[in-house]
């Protein structure tokens, strides 16, 4: 997991996928952490709490962690950071955004 604070985005593996997502909770755009003991999401804020995979587990939130188109291109992994999908606007492209690890 790696976050890029200079973005606004997450890069997470989980389940042998690789996700981009918004470093922003959905809830109130609070910049979300790692739990690695717990390997989940969360907010400190209001303490919503997200699967690796981004799926909104409980708390505030209301809806999944918002993602980031991916893609590979040779060894290198781009992320859209001026594009985001909410799962519940566009649940295709959500369920979509993701490239095998």
């Amino acid at each position: 997991m790696s976050i890029d604070r200079d973005n606004s985005a997450i890069i997470a593996r989980a389940s042998g996928k690789i996700y981009a997502f918004s470093l922003s909770c959905p809830h109130q755009n609070t910049a979300l952490r790692w739990d690695g003991d717990d390997h989940q999401f969360q907010c400190p804020k209001h303490h919503s709490r997200y699967e690796e995979d981004g799926t909104f587990i409980s708390g505030r939130a209301t809806r999944n962690m918002d993602r980031l188109p991916i893609r590979k291109a040779g060894n290198e992994l781009i992320v859209d950071v001026d594009t985001m999908y909410r799962q519940d606007e566009d649940p295709a492209a959500w369920a979509a955004a993701f490239v095998v690890a």
